[in-house]
C-alpha cells in the first residue's frame, strides 16, 4: 500500500481540508499532520512535536510533501513575524537530510515560499507596524527593485527618500531583516534540491506583483538555479495556499503511473493574456506551470485531452468590478462569451471528457455571470470539479488537483462509490463555499455586522462568531434551496481565523 505524509502550509481549510479531500479522492494512504499540533493565525505550530511526528511516520513511505514554512516557522503567518536565529532556521532545514539518510527511498516534494510584502496599511498578518507603515514598506521594495535595474523615476526615487524619513527605522529594519533570513533559508532548501535530499520544489510567489521584494528575490534565485542545473527541479510561480494540493497531485500521480493530458479552454480570447491581481504574469503562463509542477502534461488539442480544465480568466473589467464596481447585480460582461463557453463545455462532455472549472476572473469568489450560466445550462453537475476562491493561482491549483486526482483514480480503477462520492462531496463545498459564500452570502452578512455589534467588521469578530456563524449557515441554505436544490445537506460552519474573509464548511454525518 502506498503511502503519503502530508505536512501544510497552515490550520485553516484550505491547506488542511481541501488536501484531506484531494487524498481520500485517490484512495492512496495519506497521513497529515494531526490538528492538535498545529498552529492557530499568528501562533506558531509546535515545530518540535511537528519534527518528531514527520520522523515517525515516514518510516515506509513513499512521499514525504513538505511545506518548509510549518517546518521551519511554524506556518505562513509566522514566517513574517519570527526572530529566529540562522543557525536555528538552518538546523531545522537539516532535518530533511536525516529523514532522506534514515529512508533513502523517500521521495520528497517541498515548497516554500518567498515572503510577501502586501501593497496596503494593515498588520492582520503581518507585524504590528504593518498597520500604519504597510504600504510604504511595500513601496520602498518596488522603488528599490527598480532602481537595481535603472527604471525607477526621479519621482520613486524622492518618494524613497521620504519614506526612508517616515517609517521609523527600527521598522523597516526588522522588516528588511527578516526577509534577508527567509531568503537565505530558501536557498538552504535549494541546497537540498541540489544534492539531492528534495526531489522537486515549488517556490510560490506570494500576493505579488511585476516589482518588488518578492520579484528581486525571484531573479536571483532564477540566477543560483541556474548555475546549479536546478531549472527542471524547482519551479517558481505566483501562488501560495494551493501549492500543497499541487504537489499532492503530482505524488498520486507518480505513484499511479498516470501523466494526464489536459487541454485547456478559457471563457474569453483575451482573458489568457491578463495579469491577475496579486500577481506577477499572465494567466496563461501560470496555467502551464500548475500543470507541469502537478504532474500532468498540457495537452496541444481537446481530441488528445484526457480531461480539460475550463478556465474563466480574469479581464480588466472583472479586475475592476472587485475595485471599483462592486454591485449585487450579476453583470454579463462583453469580453467572454460565456454562452459560447458553455455550448463547449456541452461538447466536451459528450465526448466523455472529465471537465473541471477554475474561475478565476474575480478575486475572492465566484463569477456570479458564469454560476448563472452554468446553472441554466444544468452544467453544475457534470462538471467533475470546481473552484473559485482567493487568487488566481489558488484557485488553479485546487481545481486541477481536484480534476487530476479524480482522473488518475478512476483510469487506475480505484474510483469506487465512496471515492466518487467524496469528490463529489468536495466540489458540492466549493460551490456553497467559493459561490455561495464568498459570492453571495459574505458582502451581505458583511454589511449588516454593525446591526450584530458596532464594534465588529470584516477581519475581527470578537466573541461574536457563534452569532455571525448562524446567520451565514441559514444565508448559505438560502442559496442552496435556490441553486442546489437537491442537495439538502446539512452543514458545519465556523470561521477559523475569527473574520469574514474565510470559513471552514464540513458535512454532518
Amino acid at each position: 500500500m502506498n503511502k503519503i505524509i502530508f505536512l501544510p502550509l497552515d490550520e485553516r481549510p484550505c491547506n488542511y481540508l481541501y488536501p484531506s479531500y484531494i487524498g481520500d479522492i485517490s484512495g492512496i494512504d495519506m497521513k497529515i499532520v494531526p490538528k492538535e499540533i498545529m498552529g492557530a493565525f499568528k501562533k506558531e505550530a509546535d515545530v518540535e512535536a511537528i519534527w518528531q511526528w514527520t520522523r515517525k511516520e515516514v518510516s515506509g513511505a513513499d512521499y514525504l510533501i513538505v511545506s518548509m514554512d510549518l517546518f521551519i516557522y511554524g506556518g505562513i503567518v509566522p514566517s513574517r513575524l519570527h526572530h529566529l536565529s540562522e543557525a536555528t532556521c538552518k538546523e531545522r532545514i537539516d532535518r530533511l537530510r536525516i529523514l532522506k539518510n534514515e529512508n533513502p527511498k523517500l521521495q520528497i516534494f517541498a515548497y516554500q515560499l518567498i515572503t510577501r510584502a502586501p501593497a496596503r496599511d494593515g498588520s492582520g498578518e503581518e507585524p504590528d507596524y504593518y498597520e500604519d507603515y504597510g504600504y510604504r514598506i511595500f513601496r520602498y521594495g518596488v522603488i528599490t527593485d527598480k532602481e537595481q535595474i535603472g527604471a525607477a523615476s526621479e519621482e520613486e526615487l524622492l518618494e524613497k527618500e521620504k519614506i526612508c524619513n517616515e517609517v521609523p527605522a527600527e521598522y523597516l529594519e526588522d522588516f528588511l531583516n527578516r526577509r534577508r533570513q527567509n531568503y537565505q533559508n530558501n536557498l538552504s532548501t535549494i541546497s537540498l534540491v541540489k544534492d539531492g535530499i528534495i526531489d522537486f520544489m515549488i517556490i510560490p510567489l506570494d500576493d505579488c506583483k511585476e516589482y518588488g521584494y518578492a520579484p528581486a528575490e525571484r531573479k536571483k534565485i532564477s540566477s543560483y538555479n541556474a548555475k546549479h542545473n536546478l531549472f527542471s527541479k524547482i519551479m517558481m510561480y505566483p501562488g501560495a495556499d494551493e501549492v500543497g494540493c499541487t504537489l499532492l497531485a503530482r505524488a498520486i500521480n507518480q505513484v499511479s503511473g498516470v501523466k494526464p493530458k489536459v487541454y485547456i479552454d478559457y471563457s474569453s480570447l483575451r482573458g489568457q493574456f491578463q495579469i491577475p491581481s496579486y500577481e506577477d504574469r499572465s494567466i496563461g503562463e501560470t496555467v502551464q506551470y500548475q500543470l507541469l509542477a502537478a504532474g500532468c502534461e498540457p495537452a496541444e488539442s481537446s481530441h488528445e485531452a484526457d480531461c480539460i480544465l475550463l478556465v474563466n480568466p480574469p479581464t480588466l473589467f472583472s479586475l475592476r468590478l472587485e475595485k471599483e464596481l462592486v454591485t449585487d447585480e450579476i453583470i454579463m460582461e462583453s469580453e467572454r462569451n460565456l454562452i459560447a463557453f458553455a455550448s463547449r463545455i456541452k461538447k466536451y462532455l459528450d465526448r466523455g471528457l472529465l471537465c473541471g472549472m477554475a474561475d478565476c476572473a474575480i478575486p475572492n469568489g465566484a463569477d456570479r455571470a458564469l454560476m448563472q450560466v452554468l446553472y441554466e445550462e444544468n452544467l453544475l453537475y457534470k462538471l467533475v470539479t470546481y473552484s473559485g476562491w482567493n487568487t488566481s493561482s489558488n484557485t488553479l491549483g485546487t481545481a486541477i488537483a481536484h480534476l487530476v486526482s479524480h482522473y488518475t483514480t478512476k483510469k487506475c480503477g480505484r474510483l469506487s462509490e465512496r471515492e466518487a462520492r467524496i469528490s463529489s462531496d468536495f466540489r458540492y463545498l466549493r460551490y456553497m463555499e467559493d459561490w455561495g459564500y464568498m459570492a453571495c452570502v459574505r458582502k451581505e452578512v458583511t454589511d449588516s455586522l454593525k446591526n450584530i455589534d458596532p464594534d465588529i467588521g470584516f477581519l475581527y469578530l470578537k466573541d461574536k462568531e457563534p452569532v455571525v456563524r448562524e446567520i451565514v449557515r441559514d444565508k448559505l441554505y438560502e442559496f442552496e434551496s435556490k441553486y442546489l436544490p437537491k442537495e439538502n445537506r446539512s452543514i458545519n460552519v465556523t470561521m477559523p481565523w475569527n473574520r469574514m474573509f474565510e470559513i471552514e464548511l464540513t458535512l454532518k454525518s
